[in-house]
C-alpha cells in the first residue's frame, strides 16, 4: 500500500506444474483510487518462458460501496 491512499502497487506470482512442465507468469499490479468508492486495477502478465503464454495486460473496474 501506499501509505496516505488506498493505492497500492504489488506482484503475483501464477505458477502452474503438470506432467514435468513448469509454467509461471509474473503480474505486477498497480490499483488507482480515482473517486471515493471506485478503482481502476492495472495488470500486466509477463511470462517467464514464451511456450504456452505470452505477453498480456487488463484493466479491472473495482466498486467498493460505502460503510
Amino acid at each position: 500500500m501506499i501509505s496516505g491512499t488506498r493505492n497500492f502497487i504489488g506482484i503475483e506470482f501464477n505458477k502452474e506444474i503438470a506432467s514435468e512442465d513448469f509454467d509461471m507468469i509474473i503480474r505486477p499490479q498497480m490499483r488507482l483510487s480515482i473517486a471515493e468508492n471506485l478503482l481502476i486495477g492495472i495488470v500486466t502478465g509477463i511470462p517467464v518462458s514464451r511456450e504456452n503464454e505470452r505477453f498480456s495486460s487488463f484493466l479491472r473496474i473495482i466498486y467498493e460501496p460505502g460503510h
